[in-house]
């Protein structure tokens, strides 16, 4: 059976540091939209799910200000900067970046949960 490569399935990065998470630039083109996100985290896959909130759905009122994170998009990465994020996350799947030590993960957008899908179980 022939399988196409198709760039979009072609996996990104994302790395931990102690205070922010940084997106590598084959992930950049799905926050083109994006005002803010919203993380998730799946306790039992140990994945972290990103899903992008455009400006007027944010500025709705129908999600809570407090769970959605601004972002800094440049050229060559996303950045999502939040101790307070790292925290959870690390209180959730038990991985612990430092400032020394940064954790990189694969990461890949799924369609069908429309968001950046990080499996903090490796590179």
């Amino acid at each position: 059976m022939l399988e196409f490569f198709d760039d979009k399935k072609d996996s990104g990065y994302a790395t931990l540091y102690d205070r922010h998470i940084v997106f590598n630039s084959k992930l950049i083109k799905f926050f083109d939209d994006a005002y803010r996100v919203r993380v998730a985290v799946d306790k039992e896959t140990r994945k972290l799910y990103v899903f992008m909130v455009n400006k007027d759905y944010a500025l709705s009122g129908e999600v809570n200000e407090s769970s959605l994170l601004p972002i800094s998009v440049s050229k060559s990465y996303v950045r999502i900067s939040s101790k307070s994020l790292i925290n959870f996350i690390s209180n959730s799947c038990k991985v612990s970046p430092t400032k020394e030590n940064s954790i990189q993960c694969k990461a890949i957008y799924e369609d069908l949960k429309k968001a950046i899908v990080v499996d903090l179980d490796g590179e």
